[in-house]
């Protein structure tokens, strides 16, 4: 398990987070998809709730990674919005960081 992804990394993540969302980050296609509340968050996360984020379970183009570390809060600049202007979408505290086979 690695304890952190860079920019300039390369291959597919399973990124787990405190309050249970988790996000494929592929840095390959330079793409990054969130599942809201996909595992149950941590004890200290109970009472923060969920919340559906937009385009959630769609893959979304990943413009650069400014961080991703176990411990700390996950940092993606994302192509989100139709008027092209970047958002930067900030996570809960990383819990997990798994690779994923290759997509074929």
């Amino acid at each position: 398990m690695p304890p952190e992804i860079s920019n300039d990394s390369t291959g597919r993540f399973l990124i787990t987070t405190a309050t249970g969302s988790q996000y494929v980050l592929d840095m390959d296609a330079r793409a990054v998809s969130r599942k809201m509340a996909a595992t149950v968050p941590l004890t200290s996360f109970l009472d923060v709730g969920v919340a559906r984020l937009r385009r959630d379970d769609e893959p979304l183009e990943l413009i650069m990674l400014e961080h991703c570390a176990v411990g700390q809060p996950a940092r993606f600049w994302l192509q989100i919005r139709d008027d092209h202007i970047p958002t930067l979408r900030t996570t809960s505290p990383v819990v997990r960081i798994e690779p994923l086979p290759a997509h074929k």
